[in-house]
């Protein structure tokens, strides 16, 4: 469930760079200057046996996880956080803001895989390659990257659970390694992509949702880049996820009726508790 886009001063800074080594893919090219605070970089070629097979996905217990949380701004009602993982140089990233709908209503959204290139931050193609359960799939999404930059794809299993006595619904993704969808040539395939969408109903008109983002793009791209990129990402998604659920307010009728119940619908199963 995650598009994410490479952009504002990822390429600034990319054509700022005088100095150093590049590695071209299908005409893109990305550069790496020896000052540049690396101290590895991943290679495309290496990204398929780099992916992180998360099975079990990520854990409730994981998503609820506070501890070494840094607030770093708050902006148009999403708060975005930090926290550096051990051995790790680019923290993992978070947002939290409220949405004017109801925890189904913003799921569906969710659910709708054809529609995530309207409203996922530099998403270009998103599309499922395996159907595993009612809401649990493996999924291919494209990042378009602006030029110098190779587009970036990942294969992602993602999941979804629930429990409607804590009035929430987790739907967890990560990237992994598959057959269903090969690496294509010129395309970055990410070596490290996982997250989680946290779905809070407030009240019956309010969902509280949180967005966190762990990831490494892969290819000739600095830290420092990565950071000063992906930590946009929770605040452009929350905020870009409001505007998708009240754009199409009226539009998901059939899946409401068949899982909310104020909609006459019956409770997944696996929310069931």
């Amino acid at each position: 469930m995650w598009c994410g886009g490479l952009r504002g001063p990822l390429t600034s800074l990319l054509l700022r760079a005088n100095a150093g080594g590049s590695m071209a893919h299908n005409g893109h090219i990305e550069h790496k200057h020896s000052d540049w605070p690396r101290r590895r970089v991943l290679q495309a070629g290496l990204a398929g046996a780099a992916l992180v097979p998360l099975l079990p996905l990520l854990s409730t217990a994981w998503a609820d996880d506070e501890v070494g949380w840094k607030h770093m701004f708050t902006e148009q009602g999403v708060a975005v956080w930090n926290r550096l993982e051990p051995g790790r140089e680019v923290p993992v990233f978070k947002g939290i803001g409220m949405v004017d709908a109801s925890l189904f209503e913003v799921l569906a959204v969710l659910d709708d895989v054809s529609r995530h290139t309207d409203w996922m931050a530099n998403c270009t193609q998103a599309k499922i390659l395996k159907q595993v359960g009612e809401f649990d799939r493996i999924m291919y999404n494209r990042t378009h990257a602006p030029w110098p930059v190779s587009d970036r794809d990942a294969v992602l299993n993602c999941t979804v659970d629930g429990s409607m006595s804590r009035r929430e619904v987790l739907s967890p993704f990560a990237s992994i390694a598959s057959s269903l969808q090969p690496p294509i040539d010129g395309i970055v395939r990410m070596p490290r992509l996982r997250g989680f969408y946290k779905l809070t109903a407030t009240d019956d008109k309010h969902t509280r949702v949180t967005y966190q983002i762990d990831v490494d793009p892969g290819g000739h791209l600095p830290d420092f880049v990565v950071e000063s990129t992906s930590r946009k990402l929770p605040l452009d998604t929350v905020t870009s996820l409001r505007r998708q659920v009240a754009k199409t307010r009226g539009r998901y009728e059939a899946f409401l009726a068949k899982y909310d119940p104020s909609h006459g619908g019956t409770i997944p199963l696996q929310f069931q508790k």
